[in-house]
């Protein structure tokens, strides 16, 4: 019963701010497109509202209730909340369809190919950590497994909730070594998320006097500073041998746990990758390409869109590192909501139009989505193969 309200709190969550920012986007759409018929001269006023959708009921609205002669503006507060609501998502929706509608295809063609990229180079890396424990699965059930994970993250909590559909996976195809399977999961996930924290600050770094003048920015330089001190003495101590027998009662109180020898088989799993550093070294090598190609999908996109940001494509190198950091936090559906938010605050920070903000938002969840439409096709089609544990205990049965 709590999961069921956990989930229903965190869609409800994900519906709110979507409801709330699609509001806020179409109240400043409504808002400019009623200054345009305000400023215009009369004899270009019915011109202008065929251009803009609008009919003569809305046109006589804004001059007879919402004009203000004096600024030369509109004020939509002059109208009572249901007709203000009303005139907004009549007239907001299609601007903001107008920004989608604009998008060229070949640019959000070249985006979903760099998501492509993004979903190699995230098989390749999990085979290298797959490897380290002596877990052989062919490239195909290892891709069939990985776009699984994909297609359940569309409609998970942050955008890494199909790992732990993977990691079930995984464990059933590596049935003797369920531990160390579902373990590669998590080294894998860290290794992502500790390399992405790591571009955050490095692009922080570089735009340094940017940052120091955003208090937004430097708090979560800050925030993500403590994060990666922390990952990184969390993985050390996993490392450290005999950690939990240090601390007087420490060990009694871990053994009490369920799934204890589960547990400490995974830790003795993790552990395993101190000794291999030069696969860590190219994980995390291969980890800069994933990221780097997933926010130059978010270029292309924006692009497509016609998107001109202050500072070029600095700007997207220095936004979508933090965007992506917090989107994997499990707050909402996929990330929904959260993620176009920020879109929206930061990219308004360089002169991006809040509907063209949202539209890039959308259409980047929109370029992996249909590579986890693919991974619904692997999800109907995946075969549960015998495994060699199976295998033998079926011979000697």
């Amino acid at each position: 019963m709590k999961k069921k309200l956990g989930a229903l709190a965190r869609v409800l969550v994900s519906v709110g701010i979507l409801v709330y920012l699609f509001n806020s986007i179409f109240r400043d759409e409504a808002s400019r497109t009623a200054d345009r018929v305000v400023q215009a001269p009369p004899a270009t006023v019915a011109a202008l509202a065929q251009e803009l959708g609008l009919n003569a009921e809305q046109v006589k609205l804004i001059l007879t209730q919402c004009a203000d002669p004096q600024e030369k503006k509109a004020d939509l507060n002059k109208l009572d909340w249901m007709e203000r609501e009303r005139f907004v998502w009549n007239v907001g929706p299609p601007h903001l369809g107008e920004v989608f509608r604009r998008v060229k295809v070949l640019w959000f063609e070249l985006g979903i190919a760099c998501m492509g990229l993004v979903c190699y180079f995230g098989i390749v890396r999990w085979q290298w950590i797959l490897q380290v424990q002596g877990l052989e699965l062919r490239f195909w059930r290892a891709c069939s497994i990985f776009f699984i994970g994909l297609f359940f993250n569309a409609f998970m909590l942050g955008s890494t909730g199909g790992d732990v559909i993977k990691a079930l996976y995984v464990a059933h195809e590596t049935h003797h070594k369920k531990a160390e399977a579902v373990a590669t999961v998590i080294v894998d996930r860290v290794i992502g998320l500790l390399v992405l924290f790591v571009i955050a600050l490095v692009m922080m770094a570089f735009n340094y006097s940017r940052v120091f003048g955003d208090v937004r920015l430097r708090s979560f330089a800050i925030v993500t500073l403590v994060v990666v001190i922390v990952t990184v003495g969390g993985t050390a101590l996993t490392f450290w041998r005999g950690f939990a027998d240090k601390f007087f009662g420490l060990r009694g109180w871990l053994q009490q746990l369920p799934k204890y020898e589960t547990l400490r088989r995974m830790v003795g799993a993790c552990r395993v990758y101190a000794s291999h550093p030069v696969v860590l070294g190219k994980t995390m090598l291969i980890t800069v390409g994933v990221h780097v190609f997933s926010m130059l999908s978010i270029v292309c996109i924006g692009k497509g869109l016609g998107i001109i940001t202050n500072n070029g494509m600095v700007d997207y190198f220095l936004y979508l590192p933090i965007i992506n950091s917090v989107t994997a936090i499990p707050i909402s559906i996929s990330g929904f909501g959260v993620r176009e938010g920020m879109y929206v605050k930061m990219f308004d920070e360089v002169g991006v139009a809040s509907s063209s903000a949202l539209a890039l938002s959308l259409f980047g969840y929109f370029a992996g989505l249909f590579w986890s439409i693919i991974g619904a096709v692997f999800y109907l089609t995946h075969s549960k193969e015998i495994t060699a544990a199976e295998q033998e205990a079926a011979a000697s049965a």
